[in-house]
């Protein structure tokens, strides 16, 4: 057999929409190097769903669950075993057929939850966001930590990197494998000091900044950590310009079920951000979803603020760019959450391994945005949950 990583071409898309494909899944048991260890593949309970969900958004995005027969005791948890606290692993997908597998990364987990019973280890596992939000406990701050930009300029992308590479005991660092960082945060300087108290996590910093800057931080599914801005001005037109991950055509024999629409019309469609300094000039920016191919935009369901209208953020160094920039960055970036998951569409369909959240897909003829994915690996299906891109808020109004 041939095994290929990441490959797309066109033998991959005849294995998926072929009906003689194989599909395989494997675990590379990782240090916290992320340095291969062993892998595990027979010993995976197949009577078991393998489940994986990826939701779209900031933060923990993916989560996993799994059983494995305990065959000798070989994965019961200890210091000695594959399954021990912070020790990770790493989901793959294979796609196989005519001598060829296509192998696909899922994503870089953390178990987070083990139960045995009856020789099988039963496993929930979070991605390595869960190293950041406290979730595992771990990279606490164990005494006041605090910038200083009054000192000189502090670079957002140095701070990220300095946060990652914090101890955790042991001589290891909080995660030591290199961020995929937006470039423009290279030379984005950080216009307000962030402190932590002891006993906060560190991971708190990145969140702080993603905050501040109306930007994501998640981590993808080589297992490396984005911070990227969100689009803004016209986003819309910002995706539109990203390729197609994948085209379902009309009856689409890869479609499995009929297809559900929701339409809660749960979310906001106009949000305020405003400085929280108490001297000198207040700044708000007022971000408005008045796209007319929005069902929720607020010509058709009126103004709907979410339950804090206002949203406060640091005004800081006033010579580090404007309030009101500061302001709309993460007003609009707030907006677009709120509208993508208002307006939705969830179908079934057969396990396309590569597909995954905010790809753009083609749909019953649009351009759709993916909110959510859950993926059955042991049943080779998947759904989808997406967005229409007009949906998406692609005209602003500042209110003074």
């Amino acid at each position: 057999m041939t095994e290929l990583y990441g490959v797309h071409d066109s033998g991959y898309i005849s294995a998926v929409k072929s009906n003689e494909t194989v599909y395989i899944h494997r675990l590379q048991s990782l240090d916290h190097w992320e340095n291969v260890l062993g892998e595990i593949s027979g010993d995976i309970n197949e009577d078991s769903p393998v489940q994986i969900t990826s939701n779209s958004g900031s933060g923990a995005r993916n989560s996993a669950s799994l059983s494995l027969f305990n065959v000798d005791d070989r994965y019961t948890p200890s210091k000695n075993s594959d399954i021990w606290y912070n020790r990770k692993f790493r989901i793959l997908v294979g796609t196989a057929l005519n001598g060829r597998i296509y192998w696909e990364p899922m994503g870089v987990f953390i178990t987070s939850n083990a139960n045995e019973s009856d020789g099988v280890l039963s496993i929930t596992a979070a991605d390595k966001f869960a190293q950041l939000n406290g979730e595992l406990g771990i990279g606490r701050c164990v005494s006041e930590f605090s910038t200083d930009i009054s000192k000189g300029d502090i670079y957002i992308a140095d701070l990220i990197r300095e946060v990652l590479m914090r101890p955790i005991g042991n001589g290891y660092p909080l995660d030591p494998v290199m961020p995929l960082i937006d470039p423009y945060f290279s030379k984005t300087k950080l216009y307000a000091d962030i402190a932590l108290s002891a006993g906060q996590f560190y991971g708190e910093i990145i969140t702080t900044l993603a905050k501040m800057y109306g930007a994501d931080c998640y981590y993808d599914r080589s297992g490396r950590l984005v911070f990227r801005r969100k689009p803004s001005l016209n986003i819309p037109s910002w995706y539109m310009h990203k390729g197609y991950s994948w085209r379902f055509e009309e009856n689409d024999s890869l479609i499995i079920g009929s297809p559900a629409r929701s339409t809660a019309l749960d979310g906001s469609n106009i949000i305020t951000v405003c400085t929280d300094n108490t001297e000198g000039e207040v700044y708000s920016y007022t971000a408005r979803n008045l796209s007319a191919e929005s069902p929720l935009n607020i010509k058709t369901a009126g103004e709907r603020y979410p339950d804090e209208p206002i949203v406060y953020i640091s005004m800081g160094d006033t010579t580090r760019g404007s309030g009101e920039e500061k302001c709309r960055q993460y007003a609009e970036y707030l907006l677009m959450q709120q509208t993508a998951n208002s307006v939705s569409d969830s179908f079934c369909c057969r396990l396309i391994p590569h597909i995954e959240v905010e790809d753009i897909i083609s749909y019953k003829g649009e351009d759709r945005l993916v909110t959510g994915i859950s993926y059955d690996l042991t049943s080779r299906q998947m759904q989808i949950t997406s967005c229409n891109v007009a949906f998406l808020p692609d005209n602003y109004t500042l209110e003074v």
